[in-house]
């Protein structure tokens, strides 16, 4: 989660005010001994040096100095602004244990009135952020409530409104998030409140999948407020992190360069420069363009710090570099870096990639089964998201070809070992649209068919998804109904998801596999209202059947046994009394667990009228809790009856009730 502390650094009390005032009394008026003195202003040295190493990145050097001095603190003054930077060191340092200490520690000091009344705004954030990473949302909004409420100050107000958004954002409701984070925006006037909003919202609207709200909105944050993200490095590369997995690499590599601009720490330098050279390898478009600016980057690590942390690999990526602009010839490049196995699946990249230039298309597909072995993290770093997309190209490349030429009759071998991708590739490409069919009319193939088929029904398009399960149910093809089931779920379409819930239940049900069953129940656990919305399909009784035993093991029996009454409820309005009498033996014990058993009696009845298929054993079962709540209401007549009735069935397997009434 992002590390926030350090924007609210408005709330703490100045060192200098503390040291003026602490340095002539204490609390009851008495004057300060110079020892005393001496003792608060190398505590307030350590935190200070601490908070500037947090800022550096230097989190563990921070954490063990003001860990340190927690433990060994005896001066009160001292204690509020020890904790609440203990704190934000633990949730940097992103240690549960940790957090979960931390979070303890200073709910206490808050509690105990031990945070002075200027950090006790920023104690709360703090707490906030705390219960959150410990996915305590109630708590973490009850605190935010209270910044919001209880501070008499706009700007606290304004924070305390920001914290309150992140709970909401925990909780994945973005809408709500984004509704108080805009409306913050639009009253504000001060701009460190204004760019905490915007940073804030920015993570909103990635996690919304509001991806052009996001990029807008970080352009013009960096534009107004840099200083912001150069003032604190260790901010600055969390925010650089969260914009490469937001993909928007162009606004981490501004952020860096304002670094490097801003510092003269030669540590610092050498560390911003490579992340900076990384990130050029990651934009890599299929020009040269980055690759410059990457080597230029690592050149100068290689020359500036010649015997620094990052100088072998700044080395192995200049060559790696070389070898992409065919300065170098991969071979040369893999009996260079042996022992590394990145570096080795780089070469085959390259290898690849060359073949490809060159047209020599029967050497790759001899060669496939080594080029497989790569990574995608690899392939990524040559512009592709796996090496599938590269033998794509490969198969398009020869596939023009031959449609180039005529070649209708080649197409068969390659298209066996095609990906849909491909498929999909050629029919969007109207320069080889017409060629293609054409080729497949005059030379039909079954395997082109299918893939055919399959590329116009994977379209994305989960409705469609949806009937090719169904399909696929019907003809009992189950692996091929999981997967469109899995589809479905990829394309996350929540009308589509809830029609769907039952027939994925079905899948799942007849695989059998206990482990995927919890997970699917776990998933219906998650949305009720899928549960909810198939409740008229007679599909839904056999679902309400597991499920129950699924809750019950899990001892959830409150919500077990409002299932269980659906099930029962269900059954009799369809008249199919599939798991009876487990049902109607379930009910009655819960009946006449809370003392009603006039209807236990009543539901027992009931079993014997609806079980079609009734089993020895379970009529005995029937019978014997039958017998014994006649007894209860002193019917002898009804209880006898049943006895001789219990004591006339044959067949059943060591049945414990049918033994209980043969003793009767």
């Amino acid at each position: 989660m992002k590390f926030f502390i350090f924007f609210i650094l408005i709330f703490t009390f100045s060192f200098a005010k503390k040291d003026f005032y602490y340095g002539f009394i204490d609390s009851t008026g008495e004057q300060i001994s110079q020892k005393r003195i001496q003792e608060i202003d190398d505590g307030f040295s350590t935190i200070s040096n601490a908070r500037q190493l947090s800022k550096e990145g230097k989190v563990d050097e921070a954490y063990t100095q003001i860990n340190a001095l927690k433990e060994q603190n005896k001066v009160e003054i001292l204690y509020s602004d020890i904790i609440i930077l203990y704190s934000e060191l633990a949730i940097k340092k992103k240690s549960k244990r940790i957090i979960i200490d931390a979070a303890a520690e200073l709910e206490k000091a808050i509690n105990d009135s031990k945070i002075h009344e200027g950090d006790l705004a920023r104690a709360y954030m703090v707490l906030v952020e705390l219960k959150l990473n410990l996915n305590k949302a109630d708590d973490a909004k009850y605190f935010a409530n209270i910044i919001v409420n209880n501070f008499d100050n706009e700007v606290i107000n304004a924070y305390g409104k920001i914290f309150l958004a992140k709970v909401y954002k925990h909780q994945k409701n973005y809408d709500m998030s984004i509704k108080i984070l805009y409306e913050v925006l639009t009253k504000t006037t001060d701009l460190l409140v204004a760019t905490l909003v915007a940073d804030e919202l920015f993570d909103v609207y990635v996690l919304n999948d509001q991806k052009k709200e996001a990029y807008e909105l970080i352009s013009k944050v960096l534009e107004k407020n840099m200083d912001y993200y150069a003032k604190d490095s260790f901010l600055a590369l969390e925010k650089v992190n969260r914009l490469l997995n937001a993909d928007m690499p162009e606004f981490a590599v501004r952020i860096l360069e304002e670094l490097l601009n801003r510092t003269d720490k030669p540590a610092s330098v050498e560390d911003f420069k490579f992340k900076l050279a990384e990130i050029y390898m990651k934009m890599y478009d299929g020009t040269e363009k980055y690759l410059i600016k990457a080597r230029e980057l690592y050149k100068d690590i290689l020359n500036d710090f010649a015997g620094g942390i990052y100088a072998e690999k700044a080395k192995m990526y200049i060559d790696e570099i070389l070898m992409r602009q065919g300065i170098l010839e991969p071979a040369a490049v893999s009996a260079k870096y042996p022992e590394s196995e990145a570096m080795q699946q780089k070469v085959l990249v390259q290898e690849l990639l060359n073949h490809k230039r060159q047209g020599k298309y029967d050497l790759i597909l001899k060669s496939k089964r080594i080029y497989v072995k790569i990574s995608n993290t690899i392939a990524q770093r040559f512009g592709y998201d796996s090496v599938d997309e590269i033998f794509d190209e490969v198969t398009i490349d020869m596939i023009k070809k031959y449609l180039a030429t005529g070649k209708c009759f080649l197409l068969n071998e390659t298209l066996n070992g095609a990906r849909t991708e491909t498929f999909q590739a050629l029919i969007e490409d109207k320069t080889t649209k017409d060629k293609f069919f054409e080729c497949l009319v005059e030379v039909p193939s079954e395997k082109a068919y299918n893939l055919l088929k399959d590329t116009f029904s994977t379209s994305r398009n989960a409705t469609i998804y949806l009937y090719l399960e169904r399909m696929a149910l019907s003809l009992q093809n189950f692996t091929d109904a999981k997967s469109f089931s899995a589809k479905i779920d990829m394309v996350d379409d929540k009308k589509i998801l809830e029609k769907e819930f039952l027939y994925r239940f079905l899948i799942k049900n007849t695989v059998g596999d206990s482990i995927s069953m919890d997970k699917f129940f776990n998933y219906a656990h998650r949305n009720q209202q899928f549960i909810e919305s198939n409740s008229n399909n007679p599909m839904i009784i056999d679902f309400y059947y597991y499920y129950y035993l699924y809750l019950m093991k899990r001892e959830l029996k409150d919500e077990a046994e409002v299932i269980l009454n659906k099930l029962y409820k269900k059954q009799k309005e369809n008249n199919a009394h599939v798991y009876s009498p487990f049902v109607e033996l379930e009910l009655a014990k819960i009946a006449q667990t809370n003392n009603k058993n006039e209807e236990s009696l009543n539901l027992l009845l009931d079993a014997l009228d609806y079980s079609r298929k009734i089993t020895p054993n379970n009529l005995a079962q029937v019978y014997y809790e039958l017998i014994v709540l006649y007894e209860e209401f002193e019917n002898n007549i009804k209880k006898d009856e049943f006895i001789n009735k219990c004591k006339s069935i044959e067949g059943t397997t060591d049945s414990l009730y049918k033994k209980m009434c043969d003793e009767m």
